[in-house]
């Protein structure tokens, strides 16, 4: 059962899915990549088989249903601010108990921010196609050098990703674009429920939000701060990820102190849905034996 919670941090709405209602223990807190959504976590597989404590999907700031306050502009979007509102969100939601934070690029940037700027928030961070410095390649770094191009390239920013929007099966089709093993994520068991979620959020994204994402990232780096966390730290990329390189994962595992790395042959941007089973095993494996050292077959 997962249950619906909206919050109020200074003018932002975020908006939390709470997963394993019954639980108790330690939080998971889990947060979603770039121009997705927390439903991205509704499919369990996604943070393995952790049923110790509630799970959390949380929206980051301008991500539907989250919005960002009418006064918000691209300035504004720097690793403090990701760190105050989000901490708020999170105290509101289990009070000061520390907790793990789990996400996903963009959402793997915030878990790092979070547990360098506030070490007392995180009891443990995974990063799963992170990042501490936000000069994306690929699609995403060509989004970025588009975006940056005034008003003109505002709009073609806009219109690129809004007609993936058109129908649901031209968005399933422009995953491809993050991906390295297409065969395996197309026949995941559950891509059809995690499209659908997805994409219906997706539909209503305020893309004047997103371009400030895109327009920003690329001057952020954290990359000074990393040495500062003091949670155990799993970090997991994908060896042919073309959105965040592989050596993202290294310069983040050589500053954070108590830290592990697992590069996943073989997949692109999505890991949990390129390898599943590889995947799962990793997060559980850390989860309940933090102190093993995990290597890659």
């Amino acid at each position: 059962m997962v249950s619906t919670h909206e919050i109020d941090v200074e003018g932002h709405k975020l908006v939390t899915f709470k997963l394993n209602t019954n639980s108790t223990g330690i939080p998971v807190i889990l947060l979603h990549g770039v121009t997705l959504s927390a439903s991205v976590w509704k499919t369990d597989m996604f943070f393995g088989d952790y049923k110790d404590g509630p799970c959390y999907a949380l929206s980051l700031p301008g991500h539907y249903p989250a919005i960002l306050p009418p006064e918000f502009s691209k300035q504004m979007l720097t690793p403090e601010m990701f760190v105050k509102i989000l901490t708020q969100a999170i105290q509101q939601l289990v009070g000061e108990q520390p907790v793990i934070l789990v996400g996903h690029s963009t959402g793997g940037f915030a878990a790092l921010a979070l547990a360098a700027f506030n070490p007392d928030i995180a009891h443990g961070v995974v990063s799963l196609s992170g990042f501490a410095q936000g000069k994306w390649t690929g699609f995403y770094g060509l989004q970025q050098k588009i975006v940056s191009q005034g008003a003109i390239g505002h709009l073609l920013f806009k219109l690129s990703f809004q007609s993936s929007l058109i129908h649901s099966r031209i968005y399933r089709q422009c995953w491809r674009f993050v991906l390295f093993d297409t065969k395996a994520f197309f026949s995941f068991p559950k891509l059809d429920t995690l499209i659908e979620d997805v994409y219906q959020d997706t539909k209503h994204l305020d893309w004047d939000a997103m371009a400030h994402y895109f327009n920003m990232m690329p001057d952020i780096d954290i990359t000074p701060m990393l040495s500062q966390i003091t949670a155990p730290t799993l970090i997991v990329a994908g060896d042919k990820d073309s959105i965040v390189p592989p050596s993202q994962a290294h310069l983040i595992t050589q500053h954070v102190p108590n830290s592990k790395l697992v590069i996943i042959k073989k997949v692109g941007h999505m890991l949990f849905v390129e390898n599943p089973s590889k995947y799962t095993k990793i997060l559980n494996n850390w989860f309940y034996y933090p102190t093993k050292l995990i290597r890659e077959d």
